[in-house]
């Protein structure tokens, strides 16, 4: 048994990790929400919504972040280079792999010369995860970039939140960077312009909420902030399968309209 902080605990997995930054509403519509925030001289995003498979809203989602996400892109972007971080044979942190499944990836046709304009040079990368290639993703990561030169790396993660109120219900951006593994007590390290040498935009979606954060949020309002636990559990809904791709269609379709000014999604 060990005692936890709860102070500790708010908003500690999502991307805003400093409670008391106050985010300010830009535009709604129809249910979805575009909320942004400043943290020293991080810029921070959330796009909230409140279905992400309902094509209309899907559609709607799609319009707001591709215009946020532009705000994010540094005027020269000859290079971008998209990581998608995660497990893809765990449903729940599969956002990444499953984002840059979707992504158009042109590196191989400038590369030939064989590219028409209004096309970004891009190129993904998927480093998978430590426990099954023993390889810790940010040394892979760092290698790669200074194999592809890009001037932006685009980071897709999937988050742990503590409320469910922004599970599967919020995609949130930063130009801070962010942390493989933090969200599960497991951080391998940063990734961020100070590493990579470049600009970096981090993407997630809380897709998990871990038990004690949820009782935490629950007690916080009786002014109870430590607690005694013996175990804790990792979370998520029942139909995680479905929202886990329909999101990463969003993602990556979002990506595609940002970066190629000629791509049309046929879906």
């Amino acid at each position: 048994m060990h005692i936890i902080d709860g102070n500790k605990l708010s908003l500690r997995t999502d991307l805003l990790l400093d409670k008391n930054v106050k985010k300010m509403k830009v535009v709604e519509e129809n249910g979805v929400a575009v909320y942004r925030a400043k943290n020293g001289n991080h810029s921070y995003s959330t796009i909230s919504f409140i279905d992400a498979t309902d094509k209309d809203q899907a559609n709607i989602i799609t319009k707001l972040f591709v215009k946020e996400l532009k705000n994010y892109l540094p005027k020269e972007k000859k290079k971008v280079l998209i990581i998608g971080l995660g497990n893809r044979n765990s449903t729940a942190d599969a956002i990444g792999p499953k984002s840059l499944d979707q992504i158009l990836v042109t590196r191989h046709l400038f590369d030939l010369g064989d590219i028409e304009e209004g096309y970004s040079n891009v190129s993904i990368f998927e480093p998978s995860v430590y426990g099954n290639t023993g390889i810790n993703s940010v040394e892979l990561i760092q290698e790669v970039v200074k194999l592809v030169e890009p001037e932006c790396c685009i980071i897709i993660d999937s988050l742990c939140t503590s409320s469910t109120s922004r599970m599967n219900k919020t995609i949130q951006i930063t130009d801070a960077g962010i942390s493989p593994g933090s969200g599960v007590f497991n951080n391998r390290g940063e990734l961020s312009s100070n590493t990579l040498s470049c600009s970096v935009i981090a993407i997630g979606v809380p897709t998990v909420v871990d038990i004690v954060s949820l009782i935490v949020e629950v007690l916080d309002k009786h002014n109870i902030h430590n607690i005694n636990i013996e175990e804790n559990f990792i979370v998520t809904p029942k139909e995680i399968d479905f929202l886990v791709e329909r999101l990463s269609f969003i993602i990556g379709n979002s990506l595609n309209k940002a970066l190629h000014q000629s791509f049309l999604s046929t879906k």
